[in-house]
């Protein structure tokens, strides 16, 4: 940042040059005002970095303290991170100021705007202004009328400034397609129902069936391909095994069953309490068919739960497993030890703290980030580390499973998220983009995007095919810790620090809707199956139901935004470490006893 000036200009030079831009913005008139008050911030951090950098460090804590109370209050943490900065040296090791530097500050302005900002820098020949204006701002001018100040703080709020248009340019492919595996199970399904059902039992009308997403229907020429949905073999998958071919058309059977829910009819929230944790819980996950339940540790202990009856068996020594007939039908049960079966497992491997695990699809495989910063796959049949991944320098913060299985994502301190596969060591696609901490990242139900929450207040989406960015949604005050995608795939909600849901239409890259009524920070999201209903909870202790078809009625244009909360169920003093709504649409939740 200081790279510019040279270390004559007097430190009264920085102070008149701000003075007479605040000046400016605020005599200007109201239609241009909240636009051109968007350069104060970046002006005022680039003008004090550099008396930092020219050793006018008085100086600098001075107008510092002067013109600090002007800016807006969202930067108030990286505007006490830099009053701390006194010395060139402490500049160099900052990486704070190392963003602000190499990043330039997007500034969303209307041409008319623009216009104005540029006869008054070119008639006072401010040169510090200029300069920081020059090297460090990019200006994404449109045309139109100027923005209101409620449309701005909208998207305000990012560490870099907001996403400039051409960022969300990209085609997005965000529907479901249909599996042909699924489909012409259906059909079995169905002509075995026929068979089984004699004439006088037939129903007068039979109704086609569908599942959660209303993907496959027995309707003659109906379209084997959704609207907007990416090829199958898009993002290339091997050939499913068996067992992975299995859980997912006992998956689409259960998805059949799944209850329709609405303001009418809420789901049941079922809780499960984690005790004796003393604070040492960090993360909890919910396999996707809701018996599996694994917990992460301080201890850097993973321990594995069953939800049912069924208990946990690891598979039998090898010297027992010679004696297993392998050509028998029931070969799975007979290679399991039956003689150690417990209800809960450990997986020990990690030498840091576990932050987060997620289950893969048909539940054999289960992967976990730690401070450590590595990433482990784990067998949930032998319950031993098969592959450690190690990649990222720093804590890993969040890892997911794709939902198609085989690929997974990390995403850690390192401002990075990784994309892996379970048969490679190396990552597949480095994301590199990020300003801060990648907090949380999550799949698209299709398999081909994934989102990003991170520390610098901005959502990013990428393509799991290229690793390109191709979304930057802002508008979040603090750094985001939750995020979910609607089972159709069109919206994204994203929720943090700052207690406020918003939702996004991807295909747009609009924001749709804010929800306010957590009165502490968010930590998980999600749809339930039939994307009715918007569960959400965090620090507060409470689990809270939004209306979620209220968003697809505004993504139609149908209606106005309106009062969507549906109901809070504050726990007794247990923060929500994790939601998962079952295949049948009862919602799970669970955290530590505190």
């Amino acid at each position: 940042s200081g790279a510019g000036q040279s270390s004559d200009t007097e430190p009264a030079k920085y102070e008149e040059s701000y003075s007479s831009l605040l000046e400016f913005v605020e005599r200007s008139l109201d239609l241009y005002r909240s636009e051109l008050s968007l350069l104060l911030y970046p002006v005022f951090v680039h003008l004090y970095l550099d008396m930092v950098f020219n050793c006018h460090a008085a100086h600098a804590q001075l107008f510092f303290a002067r013109y600090h109370p002007k800016q807006e209050t969202i930067f108030e943490e990286e505007l006490l991170r830099l009053k701390s900065i006194t010395t060139p040296q402490q500049m160099m090791m900052n990486d704070l100021v190392d963003s602000f530097k190499k990043n330039r500050f997007t500034v969303r302005i209307s041409s008319d705007s623009f216009q104005c900002l540029k006869k008054h820098l070119q008639v006072n020949q401010h040169t510090l202004i200029l300069n920081i204006v020059n090297q460090h701002l990019n200006f994404d001018v449109f045309d139109g009328t100027p923005r209101t100040r409620i449309n701005i703080r909208a998207t305000t709020g990012a560490l870099d400034g907001e996403a400039s248009s051409k960022a969300n340019k990209a085609k997005l492919l965000h529907g479901i397609p249909r599996d042909p595996d699924i489909a012409a199970a259906l059909a079995e399904l169905e002509e075995e129902e026929n068979e089984n059902t004699t004439e006088d039992e037939k129903p007068k009308k039979k109704k086609p069936k569908k599942d959660h997403m209303g993907i496959y229907s027995s309707k003659k020429g109906k379209s084997a391909i959704a609207p907007n949905a990416p090829l199958l073999n898009r993002i290339p998958l091997p050939k499913p095994r068996d067992c992975e071919q299995a859980a997912k058309f006992i998956a689409f059977k259960e998805s059949a069953k799944c209850i329709s829910l609405g303001p009418s009819n809420l789901p049941s929230i079922c809780f499960y309490t984690v005790l004796n944790t003393y604070e040492g819980l960090n993360s909890v996950s919910i396999s996707d068919d809701s018996t599996l339940l694994a917990g992460s540790f301080n201890d850097s202990i993973i321990r594995i739960w069953t939800l049912t009856p069924k208990k946990l068996y690891p598979l039998k020594t090898p010297s027992l497993m010679q004696q297993v007939t392998l050509a028998a039908e029931d070969v799975m049960e007979r290679i399991m030890d039956g003689s150690s079966n417990t209800e809960v497992r450990q997986l020990c491997g990690h030498s840091g703290p576990v932050y987060s695990t997620s289950f893969n699809p048909d539940n054999t495989f289960l992967i976990s980030g730690s401070e450590d910063g590595t990433v482990r796959l784990w067998s949930l049949q032998t319950f031993t580390t098969l592959v450690c991944f190690k990649g990222h320098n720093y804590p890993v913060w969040s890892v997911q499973f794709s939902p198609m299985g085989f690929y997974f994502v990390s995403s850690s301190h390192d401002r990075t998220a990784r994309i892996w596969s379970t048969d490679q060591i190396q990552p597949l696609r480095i994301l590199a983009g990020h300003l801060s901490d990648v907090d949380c990242c999550k799949f698209h139900p299709n398999g081909n995007y994934i989102a990003t929450g991170s520390c610098d207040r901005s959502v990013r989406l990428w393509d799991v095919l290229n690793g390109q960015c191709v979304r930057i949604l802002t508008g979040h005050k603090g750094a985001i810790y939750s995020l979910a995608f609607s089972p159709d795939g069109k919206l994204l909600a994203s929720a943090g620090a700052d207690r406020r849901i918003l939702i996004w239409d991807i295909g747009n890259a609009t924001q749709l809707f804010e929800l306010k009524s957590h009165s502490n920070t968010i930590y998980q999201l999600v749809f339930s199956r039939d994307g009715t209903i918007l569960a959400s909870g965090g620090l507060d202790s409470c689990v809270k139901l939004w209306d979620a078809s209220v968003f697809e009625e505004i993504l139609l244009g149908n209606s106005q935004p309106q009062e969507c909360l549906l109901g809070s169920y504050p726990t007794k003093t247990s923060p929500l470490h994790s939601l998962h709504f079952t295949r049948k649409n009862l919602l799970l939740a669970a955290g530590p006893f505190s």
